[in-house]
């Protein structure tokens, strides 16, 4: 059952809580929304993703209203505690980019990021994120939109060598993503995903590497147009327990095929994922998180 609270409302999204804002907003963005996908925004080019894109980053904007920001060009690491902000900020050179802590408020665990750009990173050991959450904060929950991140990592060698990623989620409850861009990752992960329940949209992965997403916890776990590739065969996406993980995708690409191949999944334990491959957006049905719409033209 929602109860109000300061920042909007709290529900229950496939079993985890999370924080979304009032009906006030849902109205403002879905005129944005239509705005940008009739081109009345200056969306000239893919306006059903823009729309898509418009509505999470309108929605992550109220929904932390109230919340320090962080904004503007970085050299060098940076510690930010929850609740936070990131928007119009930019990021390199450094070993880890964003470094995410449980912080200010008990109540509220969340983190956002809005135009956010971060490349060209730099580790003096065998270890790197441009976007880190860390083990000791298990209830961080992230909520991204429009962020790119080009890290450039030396290619992969072996863990004792390049253990770089794109994400790093070492400790989260829940990972939303809209309109996300990895590329030139060539390390370990484009995007190692501890966190208990991830939901990601119009999520674009690319380059080479060893295992571009790494799933260790049960999920469920949601692929929503999403275009992953690799230059040659291998890995995709590795499974921490093939034998209790749900992914459920829907209508994305794997090396430009719309299925996983058997031998573009690896597991630890066991050999049989259970992959659901929806025939309906999951925007739609109730399972998705407020901060996704699927625009017209995409129902």
């Amino acid at each position: 059952m929602a109860r109000a609270k300061r920042r909007g409302l709290e529900t229950e999204t496939g079993g985890i809580k999370v924080q979304h804002s009032t009906k006030t907003l849902a109205k403002s963005v879905r005129t944005l929304c239509v705005a940008a996908t009739f081109g009345l925004a200056g969306c000239a080019l893919n306006a059903q993703a823009l729309c898509g894109n418009s509505y999470a980053k309108a929605w992550i904007e109220q929904a932390f209203s109230d919340a320090p920001k962080r904004t503007g060009a970085f050299a060098k690491r940076v510690e930010i505690k929850t609740p936070v902000h990131v928007s119009a900020a930019t990021l390199t050179g450094a070993r880890v980019g964003f470094s995410i802590w449980q912080g200010y408020d008990p109540q509220d665990h969340r983190a956002g990021f809005t135009d956010v750009a971060i490349s060209n990173l730099y580790s003096h050991d065998i270890y790197g994120a441009a976007i880190k959450t860390n083990r000791k904060d298990p209830s961080i929950q992230l909520f991204l939109a429009d962020v790119t991140i080009r890290p450039n990592w030396p290619h992969w060698i072996s863990y004792d060598a390049t253990n770089y990623d794109g994400i790093a989620l070492d400790g989260a409850e829940a990972f939303f993503a809209q309109s996300l861009t990895i590329t030139d990752w060539h390390a370990d992960s484009a995007i190692d995903n501890k966190a208990a329940f991830s939901q990601m949209v119009d999520l674009t992965v690319s380059g080479p590497g060893n295992r571009p997403l790494r799933y260790w916890t049960p999920g469920p776990h949601y692929l929503v147009e999403a275009q992953i590739d690799k230059p040659g065969d291998g890995t995709l996406i590795w499974i921490r327990d093939c034998t209790t993980v749900l992914l459920r995708v829907y209508r994305s690409r794997f090396n430009g095929a719309p299925r996983l191949s058997s031998d573009q999944i690896s597991c630890d334990t066991g050999d049989a994922p259970e992959v659901s491959y929806l025939t309906q957006d999951p925007r739609n049905t109730g399972e998705m998180h407020p901060m996704f719409r699927a625009c017209v033209g995409r129902r």
